[in-house]
C-alpha cells in the first residue's frame, strides 16, 4: 500500500484526442495536453474516462508505465474533471461547446469580466446580458450548459463512488440534464428502463449501494418493467403473470407476492396494463397494449369499409389479366387479384416462386385502369428498393411513408393527417411489428384499401409481435395462399428446397457445375469457419456474375459460439478488409470499408434496426465515422457507436425483407438451440443467385425436424376474431 502511493503521480491537462474507447465500460485511450507550466508536451492516458468529453480539463492520479507496443503511457487510477482554467480556457469553452458563441463573442465575455467569469458563471449567469450584442437567448443558453456541465461532474462522481463506470454519465446527464444525480438517487431504476447499455444488474448495484432493500416495492417495479422489456426484446407483446412471479422466486430472488403488489401499483400508474386470460393475467408495457387495441380496432374498421363497385372490380379486372408478351395469369392469380379488388382488407401469402411479384405488378395495372394509384411500402430499405424494381413504381419504407419527424420525436402522418391514397400495398408484411402496424393503420384514411403481402412461413418481426400470422388467423381477412410453383421458378434449387423444406423434407443437393443450391459438410467448427472464408475470399467470387465479395452475405442463427456473428465477423474482418483507419470500440474494431449493420431504430438518423451499411470515412480525432446506408449516409460519434456492429455475417433474424446475390450459411451441432426449420427456411430464401450451407448433415436434418415456431405471446387474434 505504502508503495503505491510513493509511485502515484499526478498529471494535469486537456483531453486533447480520444484514440480507443470501450463504451460498455468506458475504458478509454486518449491525449492530454499538459498546460505550459507542465511543459505543454502531450501524453498518452489509459483508464475509465468515459464521460470526459474533449476539451475538457482533467486532473488524474496514476503512474507511468512501458506498454509493450505502445510506449510509455500514463495509467489513470482515479480522477476529477476541471472547469476550463483561466479566461483563455474558458473563452475557448464559450466559443467551442455552445451554440451561438463564436469566438468575438467568446472574446468580449472574456474581456469584459476578465478574471471574475467563473464566478459570474456559477453564481450571478444573468449578467451576460451586460455583454455588448448578447441576447438573453445566448445568454440562457450559457448558463445551462454551465450548469449542466457541472452536473456531470457531479455525476460521474456519484457513479464511480458506487462502482458504476464513468462511461454511463454522458448518457444519463444527456436524458435528464442537471437533474440526473437526483434522478438516479430517487430510483436507479429508472436508469435500466431508459439508458441502453445500463441493465436491470447495474441498476440493481447501485440501489444496493444507497441501501435500497432487495424486497423493496421500487426494486419489484423495476423488475417487473426490466421483465417486460426483455419480454419485448424477444417479441412478445406481453407476459403471462405466471411467468413474472416464477421470475421473481427463481432468477431474482424475490417474494412473488411482491410481484402481485408491484403489478397492481404500476397498473394503478398506468405504466402498465394487466388484463384477465383464462386463468392467468396478460401483463403489458403501456405502449405495446395502445398498439395492439389500436391495431384490432383499425383492422376491423377497415374491412368493414364499402367495397369498389362490381362495375370498378370487372374495369380493373380486365386490364389487370390482359394477356402480355404471350404470358397469361393462372386462375390461383387471377383469383388473388379479384380478392384484393373485392375487399378493403386482404392478405396475400406464398413462398418463393408462388408469383406474389406478378400479382402485384399486375394488381397496379387493374388499379391504374379505374383511377385508383396504389401507395407501395414496406418495412425496410432494401425491402422498398426490391417491391419498386419489381413493380416499376416508387416504394418506400413505412417510416419514410409516415414521415418521421426528429423534432418532435413521432411520425407526421396519423389520423388527423392520413395518407394521402385509396389502396396501400405492404410488401414482406410479416417483418411489420405491432407497435409500427399501429402507426400505419392510424395514418390511412377510412376508405382506402390495404393489402397485406408476405410469406407466413418466414421468421416473424425483430420487434414485438406477429402481426401478419395474427391477421391470417384471425379469419378477418380473406387471405389467398399460393402454393403454385412457376415454370422459371422451378428450375432454381433454392426455390424447390425452401419448398421441400416447408414440407418438412431435407434439401436435394448434388453440388453440381449447374446448381445454385450447395452443402459442403464439414464436421468441425473449425472446419466450417475455414470453408466459409475460403467461400467468401475466393470460391464464389467470380461465378453466379458475382465480382465482389461484398455481393455475398452470411447468416448465422446466433451471435455467440465459434460460428457465432461475433467470431464470424471477427474473422472476416480480417480477411476481407485488415487494414487502414480505424475506431476501436470495446473488443470490436471499427475500419473505413467495413460492412456494418445497424442494431437498434435510430429515429433521429432514419436508420432502422437490420440496415446493412458501408463505413466510408472515419475521424479519429473527433471519435466519429460515416455509414453509408441504402437511404442515405449517416453519421456516428463514439457516444453512439454502440448502435452499430460488424455486418460481414449477421443473424438470420436480421436478414429479414432482404435479398443478397449470394448467402453462406454455417448449419452446426453448435447451433443446436436454434436450429429450426422456419429459421432455415428464411436464411435459404434471402439468396438470389446462389446459396451455400456449410456444416453437419445431423444438424440439418435437425433443422427440417424441429418444427418449432416459438409462439409469441400475442392477443391481437383474439382482439380480431371476437
Amino acid at each position: 500500500m505504502n508503495e503505491a502511493l510513493r509511485t502515484a503521480e499526478m498529471v494535469e491537462g486537456t483531453l486533447d484526442q480520444v484514440l480507443f474507447i470501450n463504451d460498455q465500460n468506458g475504458y478509454v485511450v486518449a491525449t492530454l495536453k499538459r498546460s505550459a507550466e507542465a511543459g505543454g508536451d502531450r501524453l498518452t492516458v489509459v483508464g475509465n474516462l468515459g464521460a470526459v468529453e474533449i476539451g475538457s480539463g482533467l486532473r488524474a492520479r496514476g503512474r507511468f508505465e512501458k506498454h509493450p507496443r505502445y510506449g510509455e503511457q500514463f495509467k489513470i487510477e482515479d480522477f476529477e474533471i476541471l472547469r476550463p482554467a483561466g479566461v483563455a480556457a474558458l473563452e475557448r469553452y464559450l466559443a467551442s461547446e455552445i451554440k451561438g458563441v463564436g469566438p468575438a463573442l467568446a472574446r468580449r465575455i472574456a474581456e469584459h469580466f476578465g478574471e471574475n467569469l467563473p464566478d459570474v458563471l456559477d453564481r450571478e449567469p444573468e449578467r451576460m446580458r451586460e455583454v455588448r450584442g448578447l441576447g438573453a437567448v445566448v445568454a440562457a443558453r450559457i448558463a445551462a450548459a454551465w450548469r449542466d456541465a457541472s452536473g456531470l461532474r457531479e455525476l460521474t462522481v456519484f457513479l464511480r463512488g458506487h462502482g458504476i463506470a464513468a462511461a454511463h454519465a454522458r448518457r444519463i446527464h444527456q436524458l435528464y440534464g442537471h437533474e440526473s444525480l437526483a434522478v438516479v438517487r430517487r430510483d436507479p431504476y429508472l436508469l435500466a428502463r431508459e439508458i441502453h447499455g445500463i441493465g436491470f444488474r447495474t441498476a440493481d448495484t447501485i440501489a444496493e449501494r444507497l441501501g435500497i432493500p432487495r424486497n423493496s416495492i421500487e426494486r419489484a417495479r423495476g423488475a417487473i418493467l426490466y421483465l417486460l422489456e426483455r419480454m419485448a426484446e424477444e417479441g412478445h407483446v406481453f407476459a403471462p403473470l405466471g411467468y413474472i412471479t416464477h421470475q421473481f422466486t427463481s432468477g431474482l430472488e424475490m417474494d412473488s407476492e411482491l410481484a402481485l403488489a408491484a403489478v397492481d401499483e404500476l397498473a394503478q400508474s398506468g405504466a402498465i396494463v394487466a388484463e384477465k386470460i383464462d386463468d392467468d393475467r396478460a401483463i403489458y408495457l403501456k405502449a405495446l397494449h395502445e398498439a395492439e387495441t389500436n391495431v384490432a380496432r383499425r383492422l376491423i374498421d377497415l374491412s368493414r369499409g364499402r367495397p369498389l363497385g362490381p362495375q370498378v372490380i370487372e374495369r380493373a379486372m380486365v386490364a389487370a389479366t390482359r394477356k402480355e408478351a404471350g404470358f397469361a395469369l393462372s386462375a390461383e392469380q387471377q383469383a388473388a387479384i379479384r380478392s384484393a379488388l373485392r375487399s378493403r382488407l386482404t392478405v396475400i401469402t406464398g413462398g418463393p416462386g408462388t408469383g406474389k411479384t406478378t400479382i402485384l405488378r399486375r394488381l397496379i395495372v387493374g388499379l391504374d385502369a379505374v383511377g385508383i394509384r396504389a401507395t407501395l411500402a414496406a418495412p425496410t430499405g432494401r425491402a422498398a428498393r426490391r417491391l419498386a424494381d419489381a413493380s416499376g413504381r416508387e416504394a418506400k419504407t413505412i417510416h419514410r411513408l409516415l414521415e418521421y419527424s426528429p423534432d418532435t420525436g413521432e411520425f407526421i402522418r396519423c389520423e388527423s393527417f392520413p395518407l394521402r391514397t385509396n389502396y396501400l400495398i405492404v410488401d414482406e408484411a410479416s417483418m411489420m411489428d405491432i407497435e409500427l402496424a399501429s402507426s400505419l393503420l392510424d395514418a390511412i384514411p377510412p376508405q382506402s384499401s390495404l393489402l397485406l403481402v408476405g410469406d407466413r412461413d418466414q421468421l416473424p418481426s425483430v420487434g414485438p409481435g406477429s402481426v401478419l400470422k395474427d391477421v391470417i388467423a384471425s379469419g378477418l381477412a380473406p387471405v389467398m395462399a399460393l402454393g403454385q410453383v412457376y415454370r422459371q421458378a422451378r428450375a432454381s434449387r433454392i426455390v424447390a428446397n425452401a419448398h421441400r423444406l416447408n414440407r418438412g423434407l431435407a434439401p436435394e443437393v448434388t453440388n453440381g457445375p449447374d446448381d445454385d443450391f450447395f452443402f459442403f459438410e464439414r464436421a468441425s467448427a473449425e472446419d466450417v469457419l475455414a470453408t466459409i472464408k475460403q467461400l467468401v475470399q475466393q470460391r464464389l467470387v467470380g461465378k453466379f456474375g458475382i465480382s465482389d465479395p461484398r455481393e455475398i452475405q452470411v447468416l448465422t442463427p446466433m451471435n455467440r459460439g465459434p460460428l457465432g456473428t461475433q467470431i464470424l465477423n471477427r474473422e472476416l474482418q480480417e480477411l476481407l478488409n485488415p487494414g487502414g483507419r480505424e475506431l476501436r470500440v470495446g473488443e470490436r474494431r471499427l475500419r473505413e470499408g467495413d460492412r456494418v449493420i445497424q442494431v437498434r431504430n435510430n429515429y433521429d438518423k432514419l436508420v432502422f434496426n437490420g440496415a446493412v451499411g458501408r463505413i466510408i470515412s472515419i475521424d479519429t480525432t473527433r471519435g466519429t465515422l460515416a455509414v453509408a446506408f441504402e437511404e442515405g449516409t449517416a453519421r456516428y460519434d463514439v457516444s453512439e457507436l454502440d448502435q452499430l456492429a460488424l455486418g460481414y455475417a449477421i443473424s438470420i433474424h436480421k436478414s429479414q425483407g432482404s435479398q443478397y446475390p449470394a448467402v453462406v450459411i454455417p448449419v452446426h451441432q453448435s447451433h443446436y438451440l436454434m436450429l429450426r426449420r422456419n429459421l432455415l427456411y428464411t436464411a435459404i430464401t434471402r439468396a438470389e443467385r446462389v446459396c451455400v450451407l456449410v456444416g453437419t448433415r445431423s444438424a440439418l436434418l435437425q433443422a427440417v425436424r424441429n418444427e418449432d415456431e416459438r409462439r409469441r405471446f400475442s392477443r391481437l387474434a383474439d382482439r380480431i376474431s371476437r
